[in-house]
Protein backbone atom coordinates (compact mmCIF):
# COMPACT_ATOMS: atom_id res chain seq x y z
CA UNK A 1 0.00 0.00 0.00
CA UNK A 2 2.88 2.51 -1.16
CA UNK A 3 4.14 4.24 2.35
CA UNK A 4 1.79 2.12 4.72
CA UNK A 5 1.98 -1.35 2.71
CA UNK A 6 4.15 -3.30 6.35
CA UNK A 7 3.09 -0.95 8.60
CA UNK A 8 1.08 -3.36 10.54
CA UNK A 9 3.22 -6.59 9.47
CA UNK A 10 0.49 -8.55 8.58
CA UNK A 11 -0.06 -9.94 4.77
CA UNK A 12 -2.03 -7.10 2.58
CA UNK A 13 -5.19 -8.12 0.04
CA UNK A 14 -5.62 -6.02 -2.80
CA UNK A 15 -8.00 -2.92 -2.12
CA UNK A 16 -10.03 -1.11 -4.57
CA UNK A 17 -10.05 2.80 -3.88
CA UNK A 18 -12.98 4.59 -5.04
CA UNK A 19 -12.62 8.06 -6.70
CA UNK A 20 -15.05 10.63 -8.09
CA UNK A 21 -14.17 14.34 -10.19
CA UNK A 22 -13.22 17.06 -7.88
CA UNK A 23 -16.83 19.11 -7.69
CA UNK A 24 -18.96 18.27 -4.78
CA UNK A 25 -22.51 19.63 -4.93
CA UNK A 26 -25.88 19.36 -3.01
CA UNK A 27 -27.04 17.21 -6.42
CA UNK A 28 -24.17 14.65 -5.56
CA UNK A 29 -25.81 13.64 -2.66
CA UNK A 30 -29.59 13.33 -3.66
CA UNK A 31 -29.04 10.49 -3.84
CA UNK A 32 -26.05 9.50 -2.70
CA UNK A 33 -23.27 7.13 -4.24
CA UNK A 34 -22.07 6.44 -0.48
CA UNK A 35 -18.94 5.75 -1.96
CA UNK A 36 -17.49 9.12 -3.20
CA UNK A 37 -20.23 11.22 -0.93
CA UNK A 38 -22.60 10.95 1.58
CA UNK A 39 -25.45 13.01 2.64
CA UNK A 40 -24.88 13.91 6.50
CA UNK A 41 -27.87 15.64 8.22
CA UNK A 42 -28.22 18.57 5.70
CA UNK A 43 -24.63 18.35 4.79
CA UNK A 44 -22.97 16.77 1.72
CA UNK A 45 -19.85 15.07 3.02
CA UNK A 46 -16.86 14.34 0.67
CA UNK A 47 -15.36 10.25 1.57
CA UNK A 48 -12.70 8.21 0.37
CA UNK A 49 -13.55 4.40 0.54
CA UNK A 50 -11.79 1.74 -0.12
CA UNK A 51 -13.23 -1.39 -0.60
CA UNK A 52 -11.34 -5.35 0.43
CA UNK A 53 -10.32 -7.45 -1.88
CA UNK A 54 -11.53 -10.48 0.02
CA UNK A 55 -15.18 -10.12 1.28
CA UNK A 56 -15.03 -11.04 5.24
CA UNK A 57 -17.40 -13.50 7.03
CA UNK A 58 -18.39 -10.60 9.28
CA UNK A 59 -18.92 -7.38 7.19
CA UNK A 60 -16.95 -4.50 9.15
CA UNK A 61 -17.02 -0.78 8.34
CA UNK A 62 -14.08 1.12 10.22
CA UNK A 63 -14.99 5.34 9.51
CA UNK A 64 -11.73 7.37 9.88
CA UNK A 65 -12.25 11.13 10.72
CA UNK A 66 -9.24 13.55 10.72
CA UNK A 67 -8.07 16.91 13.00
CA UNK A 68 -9.36 20.46 12.84
CA UNK A 69 -6.19 20.96 9.97
CA UNK A 70 -5.45 24.34 11.30
CA UNK A 71 -2.73 24.59 8.56
CA UNK A 72 -5.66 24.65 6.00
CA UNK A 73 -3.99 21.59 4.71
CA UNK A 74 -6.24 18.57 3.07
CA UNK A 75 -7.33 15.39 5.14
CA UNK A 76 -5.58 12.94 3.05
CA UNK A 77 -3.41 12.43 5.60
CA UNK A 78 -5.98 9.77 7.06
CA UNK A 79 -6.61 7.87 3.93
CA UNK A 80 -3.78 5.35 4.43
CA UNK A 81 -5.59 4.02 7.80
CA UNK A 82 -8.82 3.73 5.70
CA UNK A 83 -6.35 2.00 2.90
CA UNK A 84 -5.05 -0.08 5.59
CA UNK A 85 -8.38 -1.18 7.25
CA UNK A 86 -9.41 -2.64 3.75
CA UNK A 87 -6.33 -4.60 3.71
CA UNK A 88 -7.46 -6.20 6.47
CA UNK A 89 -10.98 -7.04 5.21
CA UNK A 90 -13.23 -4.11 6.09
CA UNK A 91 -14.96 -1.26 4.20
CA UNK A 92 -12.40 1.35 5.06
CA UNK A 93 -13.98 4.69 4.41
CA UNK A 94 -11.77 8.51 4.77
CA UNK A 95 -14.70 10.84 6.21
CA UNK A 96 -13.71 14.88 5.19
CA UNK A 97 -15.79 16.82 8.31
CA UNK A 98 -18.09 19.75 7.73
CA UNK A 99 -16.00 22.16 5.05
CA UNK A 100 -12.92 20.12 5.01
CA UNK A 101 -11.43 18.68 1.77
CA UNK A 102 -9.82 15.88 1.01
CA UNK A 103 -8.39 13.79 -2.20
CA UNK A 104 -9.77 16.95 -4.63
CA UNK A 105 -13.43 16.69 -3.15
CA UNK A 106 -14.65 18.79 -0.44
CA UNK A 107 -17.42 18.52 2.12
CA UNK A 108 -20.62 21.47 2.25
CA UNK A 109 -20.74 23.72 5.07
CA UNK A 110 -18.05 25.76 7.17
CA UNK A 111 -14.85 24.20 8.24
CA UNK A 112 -14.74 24.37 11.99
CA UNK A 113 -10.71 25.74 10.96
CA UNK A 114 -12.40 28.99 9.60
CA UNK A 115 -14.47 29.83 12.64
CA UNK A 116 -12.17 31.24 14.50
CA UNK A 117 -12.28 28.15 16.39
CA UNK A 118 -14.83 28.90 18.75
CA UNK A 119 -17.64 27.34 16.76
CA UNK A 120 -15.71 23.57 16.85
CA UNK A 121 -16.68 20.32 18.17
CA UNK A 122 -20.79 21.23 18.30
CA UNK A 123 -23.21 19.09 18.29
CA UNK A 124 -24.52 19.50 14.55
CA UNK A 125 -20.96 18.15 12.99
CA UNK A 126 -21.53 14.97 15.37
CA UNK A 127 -24.80 14.60 14.71
CA UNK A 128 -23.89 15.13 10.77
CA UNK A 129 -21.16 12.21 10.88
CA UNK A 130 -23.30 9.98 12.88
CA UNK A 131 -26.39 10.45 10.45
CA UNK A 132 -23.16 9.60 7.41
CA UNK A 133 -22.01 6.62 9.10
CA UNK A 134 -25.38 5.27 9.61
CA UNK A 135 -26.03 5.44 5.96
CA UNK A 136 -22.57 4.08 5.32
CA UNK A 137 -23.70 0.95 7.53
CA UNK A 138 -26.87 0.14 5.92
CA UNK A 139 -25.11 1.13 2.44
CA UNK A 140 -22.34 -1.81 2.84
CA UNK A 141 -24.71 -4.33 4.88
CA UNK A 142 -22.36 -3.67 8.03
CA UNK A 143 -22.33 -5.43 11.05
CA UNK A 144 -19.77 -3.82 12.68
CA UNK A 145 -19.19 -0.32 12.92
CA UNK A 146 -15.44 0.95 13.93
CA UNK A 147 -14.54 4.89 14.14
CA UNK A 148 -10.78 6.01 14.53
CA UNK A 149 -10.38 9.74 14.98
CA UNK A 150 -7.44 12.09 15.21
CA UNK A 151 -6.98 14.95 17.28
CA UNK A 152 -10.21 16.54 16.54
CA UNK A 153 -11.95 13.68 14.95
CA UNK A 154 -10.73 12.18 18.00
CA UNK A 155 -13.30 14.39 19.96
CA UNK A 156 -16.12 13.69 17.69
CA UNK A 157 -15.58 9.78 18.03
CA UNK A 158 -15.37 9.97 21.65
CA UNK A 159 -18.91 11.89 21.99
CA UNK A 160 -20.80 10.10 18.99
CA UNK A 161 -19.95 6.94 21.27
CA UNK A 162 -21.80 8.29 23.75
CA UNK A 163 -24.82 10.76 21.90
CA UNK A 164 -25.11 7.86 19.43
CA UNK A 165 -25.20 5.09 21.88
CA UNK A 166 -24.95 1.62 19.79
CA UNK A 167 -24.05 2.89 16.49
CA UNK A 168 -19.73 2.26 17.23
CA UNK A 169 -18.53 -0.75 18.80
CA UNK A 170 -14.88 -0.17 18.58
CA UNK A 171 -13.06 3.17 18.31
CA UNK A 172 -9.50 4.21 18.63
CA UNK A 173 -9.13 7.94 19.83
CA UNK A 174 -5.68 8.78 18.56
CA UNK A 175 -4.14 12.27 19.80
CA UNK A 176 -7.30 13.13 21.89
CA UNK A 177 -7.77 15.95 23.65
CA UNK A 178 -10.33 14.46 25.42
CA UNK A 179 -11.09 16.71 28.50
CA UNK A 180 -11.98 19.57 26.40
CA UNK A 181 -12.44 22.39 29.30
CA UNK A 182 -9.09 21.09 30.61
CA UNK A 183 -7.44 20.86 27.22
CA UNK A 184 -8.25 24.30 27.01
CA UNK A 185 -7.11 25.47 29.93
CA UNK A 186 -3.23 23.56 30.01
CA UNK A 187 -2.74 25.20 26.86
CA UNK A 188 -3.66 28.66 28.08
CA UNK A 189 -6.28 29.21 25.40
CA UNK A 190 -10.13 30.56 25.87
CA UNK A 191 -12.95 27.71 27.14
CA UNK A 192 -15.27 26.75 24.16
CA UNK A 193 -18.86 27.66 24.87
CA UNK A 194 -20.16 25.25 22.71
CA UNK A 195 -18.03 22.69 22.13
CA UNK A 196 -19.07 19.47 23.62
CA UNK A 197 -16.58 17.00 25.68
CA UNK A 198 -15.81 13.28 25.13
CA UNK A 199 -15.42 12.94 29.05
CA UNK A 200 -19.31 13.68 29.53
CA UNK A 201 -20.34 10.87 27.11
CA UNK A 202 -18.48 7.88 28.81
CA UNK A 203 -21.64 7.18 31.42
CA UNK A 204 -23.36 6.81 28.13
CA UNK A 205 -21.20 4.45 26.12
CA UNK A 206 -22.41 0.63 26.06
CA UNK A 207 -20.48 -1.64 28.43
CA UNK A 208 -19.40 -3.84 25.61
CA UNK A 209 -17.82 -1.06 23.79
CA UNK A 210 -13.96 -1.32 23.18
CA UNK A 211 -11.59 1.79 23.02
CA UNK A 212 -8.16 1.85 22.81
CA UNK A 213 -6.58 5.55 22.81
CA UNK A 214 -2.50 5.79 21.36
CA UNK A 215 -0.97 9.54 22.06
CA UNK A 216 2.65 10.27 21.86
CA UNK A 217 5.01 11.44 24.49
CA UNK A 218 6.03 14.51 22.91
CA UNK A 219 2.22 15.53 21.78
CA UNK A 220 2.42 19.02 23.50
CA UNK A 221 -0.94 20.07 21.86
CA UNK A 222 -3.25 16.97 23.46
CA UNK A 223 -1.03 15.80 25.96
CA UNK A 224 -1.10 12.41 26.95
CA UNK A 225 -2.30 12.72 30.74
CA UNK A 226 -5.38 13.73 28.92
CA UNK A 227 -6.34 10.30 27.19
CA UNK A 228 -4.95 8.70 30.04
CA UNK A 229 -7.21 9.97 32.20
CA UNK A 230 -9.98 9.48 30.11
CA UNK A 231 -8.99 5.67 29.79
CA UNK A 232 -9.00 5.32 33.87
CA UNK A 233 -12.49 6.51 33.30
CA UNK A 234 -14.00 4.70 30.85
CA UNK A 235 -12.41 1.94 32.75
CA UNK A 236 -13.68 2.46 35.91
CA UNK A 237 -17.50 2.20 34.27
CA UNK A 238 -16.65 -0.94 33.14
CA UNK A 239 -15.70 -0.03 29.22
CA UNK A 240 -12.95 -2.06 27.12
CA UNK A 241 -10.79 1.28 27.53
CA UNK A 242 -6.54 0.65 27.22
CA UNK A 243 -4.63 4.05 26.80
CA UNK A 244 -0.74 3.52 24.99
CA UNK A 245 1.88 6.24 24.67
CA UNK A 246 4.63 6.10 21.79
CA UNK A 247 7.90 7.28 22.82
CA UNK A 248 8.91 10.04 20.69
CA UNK A 249 6.09 10.56 18.63
CA UNK A 250 4.81 14.18 18.49
CA UNK A 251 0.80 15.18 18.33
CA UNK A 252 0.76 14.72 14.13
CA UNK A 253 0.35 11.05 12.34
CA UNK A 254 3.71 10.89 11.71
CA UNK A 255 6.09 8.00 10.94
CA UNK A 256 7.19 7.74 14.42
CA UNK A 257 3.68 7.57 15.09
CA UNK A 258 2.36 5.21 12.35
CA UNK A 259 5.59 2.88 12.77
CA UNK A 260 4.69 2.26 16.73
CA UNK A 261 3.99 -1.18 17.77
CA UNK A 262 1.38 1.03 20.21
CA UNK A 263 -0.25 2.50 16.97
CA UNK A 264 -0.50 -0.47 14.86
CA UNK A 265 -2.19 -3.04 17.86
CA UNK A 266 -4.65 -0.45 18.14
CA UNK A 267 -5.44 -0.13 14.60
CA UNK A 268 -5.23 -3.88 14.81
CA UNK A 269 -7.23 -4.66 17.76
CA UNK A 270 -10.05 -2.27 16.36
CA UNK A 271 -10.37 -2.95 13.04
CA UNK A 272 -10.35 -6.88 13.68
CA UNK A 273 -11.60 -7.05 17.27
CA UNK A 274 -8.60 -9.21 18.26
Amino acid sequence: MRFWIFVFGILVLPTLSIVAPAQASDDDCRPADNLTYVQGGDECLAIQTYLPGTPAHTKTLVVVLHGDLSSGSPADYIFPVAETAAEMGAVGVAMMRIGYSGGGRSSTGRASRSENRSEIYTPDEMDAIADATTRLKAHHGADTVVMIGHSGGAVMTGVILGRHPGLVQRAMLLSCPCDVPTWRQINNRKPLSRAENPLDYIDRIPAGTMIRLVTGSRDTNTWSRLSRDYAADASAKGIDATFAEVSGAPHNLTAEMADSAEFKDAVRQVVTGQ
